[in-house]
């Protein structure tokens, strides 16, 4: 079979990533020269998608687009990447015939690309910094050589506008700060001259923060917002120092070695207790902040302010007031990223994401009462990846979504091959917080269920409490719209987070899973002990099936049996298997006992 064909990296790839990072940043605002270039381009030569698609390292993304959902692709998809390699136009009239893209997941899924042609954004000094390409889903005769060259002066344009943005792009419009360009090209010119100081980030609001702010009271209301914050955080500072808008609600300065971090940032944090006004409306800043040690041997990598945001993002995260850059931040942020961008292709993907299921007994007769559907990943070059680190990072991203969908689907077919086979234990699967905010995931389970031919009984939806925290009246509409097809809905993870009693007695719940950490130290631990024994008895007197999870060995099983614990889940009953090897444990003698009566998952 053929397979997708990467194309190599050029020879002067350090020399044109620079260029790359000097012309053109992602997150600036969307100009209106260029989407009106791809436009033309898609009514010139009649083409459903045009992209101006600029080509990073490990990334392609794109600076203007008509006719495509996605903002950007990992290299090794890219069709831009072969582009930059050739003299002029690159042109595919045929995907499925190209060798290098018949395999391709752009070619095979979203957006079915067909068709390409492409002229590369060529520097005054013969840099390729990406293609302005236009694309089709279907298969498209070669260009005339005039058509060519149309699309060749369109490039042309491109790269025109990219400089005149570049020209015009040290001040940040909104604020009249200089801005991420301004602060590179000073941060350049100190170190050029030996002069070796602290660059400085303050990050004022959380994206999930601004967004909610964006919907409740528009953008220019956000705009203006963050432009008070800024002012508020200048006038602290003082107007000797210049400050730089960097992002849009990032600002950033420049200081000396020979200032004191802890005394900065302790003086920023009390700036901000008090919330920001705005049009009578208060706002509390939700700081994030970093710092970077500048030295002239990192004078070539101009990765300055990806390195600080990487601070304050850390910083953010891990609820530190500030943190100093460290180098496994980075790090950790490349991979987070790496992960992101693989795992849309991931969900298309014919052979990396799978499913295995973990049985869960009944504790009084020692049936296998159902299986949890657990999700793995498999990366190409990576390996296999932590379900706790991929799922943590889709979570906060519009990947969450098709990720459980493609799980429901993968679920509903191992069910309704049990199913035929005779078996009749319910299969489990967790659903994110964003799976339950609205109708349309409820509205697609009910679908799935329907074209497999599954009853809804055999299935159980597990959630955590924190998707209660956000919209708790919509989660509880979608549960009720679950059980009222008879299916079960648990509660996982139990007692790790809020665990209110008051509103977790009106879900239509039927089951309660405790975290597997309140149960792994109960036969050592006293308190544990009481917590656990306490929760089984409260939560069964509110009418929910009890599951201990974590079950490791023979004395923590035989307790929670002791204090009138329905069911277990654990690696001491069994690990997570594929579809066919927990029949073979379910109908095997080993499978089919732990210390008690026979697990008979099968309906004869």
């Amino acid at each position: 079979m053929i397979s997708n064909c990467p194309a190599p990296y050029p020879d002067n790839e350090k020399q044109r990533a620079q260029r790359v990072k000097s012309l053109c940043y992602r997150d600036s605002v969307a100009d209106e020269v260029l989407d009106h270039i791809v436009g033309l381009a898609a009514d010139l030569f009649e083409t459903p998608i045009s992209i101006i698609s600029i080509l990073e390292e490990n990334q392609q993304w794109f600076q203007a687009k008509v006719g495509i959902a996605a903002s950007d692709t990992s290299r090794d998809v890219s069709f831009c990447a072969h582009t930059i390699l050739s003299e002029g136009m690159l042109e595919v009239p045929d995907t499925l015939l190209d060798a290098r893209f018949a395999e391709n997941s752009l070619v095979l899924g979203e957006p079915g690309i067909r068709y390409y042609a492409g002229a590369p954004l060529v520097t005054r000094d013969g840099l390729a910094l990406g293609s302005l390409c236009v694309i089709d889903t279907v298969p498209r005769p070669p260009m005339s050589a005039r058509a060519a060259a149309q699309l060749a002066r369109l490039a042309d344009m491109v790269v025109s506008r990219l400089y005149e943005l570049r020209t015009s792009a040290f001040i940040d419009p909104a604020t009249q700060l200089p801005n991420r360009v301004r602060l590179e090209h000073d941060i350049h010119q100190q170190l050029v001259h030996g002069r070796e100081n602290t660059l400085v980030v303050v990050d004022m609001l959380t994206p999930l923060f601004l967004n909610d702010i964006v919907k409740a009271l528009g953008y220019p209301f956000s705009l203006e917002l963050v432009g008070c914050m800024g002012q508020r955080l200048h006038q602290l500072i003082g107007a000797e120092c210049a400050l730089y808008k960097i992002g849009i609600t990032r600002f950033a300065f420049i200081v000396g070695n020979e200032c004191c971090l802890e005394e900065l940032f302790a003086g920023i944090r009390e700036c901000f207790q008090n919330p920001v006004h705005h049009n009578d409306i208060p706002v509390q800043a939700q700081l994030g902040m970093g710092a970077l040690r500048l030295f002239t041997d990192s004078l070539q990598g101009r990765e300055w302010v990806r390195l600080v945001v990487s601070a304050a993002d850390h910083a953010r995260t891990c609820g530190l007031d500030w943190s100093l850059y460290e180098r496994c931040f980075d790090t950790n942020q490349q991979r987070a990223f790496t992960l992101l961008s693989a795992l849309s292709f991931a969900v298309t993907a014919p052979d990396q994401l799978s499913l295995v299921f973990q049985p869960r007994i009944n504790l009084g007769t020692g049936q296998c009462s159902s299986v949890e559907a657990l999700l793995r990943w498999v990366h190409p070059t990576l390996g296999a990846v932590a379900p706790d680190e991929f799922v943590r990072l889709a979570e906060k991203t519009a990947l969450m979504r098709p990720l459980s969908l493609w799980v429901l689907e993968a679920t509903l077919v191992q069910a309704k091959v049990w199913r035929d086979r005779g078996y009749r234990f319910k299969v489990a699967m967790n659903v994110s917080p964003a799976d339950l905010e609205s109708p349309d995931f409820t509205d697609k389970l009910i679908a799935g269920l329907q074209r497999h031919g599954v009853c809804p009984s055999m299935l159980e939806i597990e959630f955590t409490e924190s998707a209660l925290i956000k919209n708790p009246a919509q989660v509880r509409r979608q549960l009720q719209r679950m059980r009222e097809l008879d299916m079960e809905v648990a509660i996982d993870d139990f007692g790790t987070g809020y665990s209110n009693w008051t509103y977790l007695r009106e879900l239509p719940a039927t089951t309660v899973k405790l975290d597997r950490s309140l149960v792994s130290n109960i036969y050592t631990d006293e308190k544990d002990r009481r917590l656990v024994s306490t929760l089984i008895d409260l939560a069964q007197r509110l009418g929910y099936r009890v599951v201990a999870e974590g079950i490791e060995d023979d004395q923590t099983l035989a307790l929670v049996r002791q204090w009138g614990c329905d069911e277990a889940q654990g690696f001491y009953i069994a690990r997570p298997m594929v579809g066919e090897d927990l029949i073979a444990w379910l109908d095997s003698a080993q499978g089919c006992s732990v210390g008690m009566a026979g697990c008979e998952g099968h309906s004869g």
